[in-house]
């Protein structure tokens, strides 16, 4: 598996950062001027996520998308602890809001938790979201801190 960074030709994705994101409106307003990182599988694409900076050093983890065929398979946690790799050579810390489903995933990597942004889901998407099931009310924040490395 190799992570690369996308420069350009963001679009491209879209369809795999739908699995994550339901809503192209949400996507486009942080995929530009977020930092595009893809998990390739040889000539496939098994994951995409975008990082966000923020204004106080730290980065938030906007969207991870794993294929579905792929899922389940350890793929995800890999791609992660890669991308908070590469962002610890930038970033202070990590951050990524998440749904109640989800949130052992992030847990299980070393992430902490933060902050609960109240009716997130209801108040920022059109349409009902809904993880496993259960329709998404609140965004349960979690943050993980990095340390940067220097370049020797």
């Amino acid at each position: 598996m190799e992570l690369l960074k996308i420069e350009n030709n963001k679009k491209e994705y879209m369809n795999l950062l739908l699995l994550a994101d339901p809503a192209v409106e949400a996507i486009e307003r942080y995929l530009y001027d977020g930092e595009l990182y893809i998990f390739k599988d040889g000539a496939d694409t098994a994951a995409a996520a975008v990082l966000y900076p923020m204004g106080d050093g730290g980065c938030e983890l906007k969207n991870i998308a794993v294929l579905e065929s792929l899922q389940g398979k350890g793929i995800g946690s890999e791609f992660l602890k890669r991308l908070i790799n590469e962002a610890s050579k930038t970033f202070t810390h990590m951050l990524v809001g998440t749904t109640s489903p989800t949130e052992g995933f992030y847990k299980s990597l070393g992430f902490e938790y933060s902050h609960t942004i109240p009716n997130f889901f209801i108040d920022n998407y059109p349409e009902p979201v809904y993880e496993d099931g259960i329709q998404c009310v609140d965004m349960r924040c979690f943050e993980i801190m990095l340390r940067k490395f220097s370049s020797i």
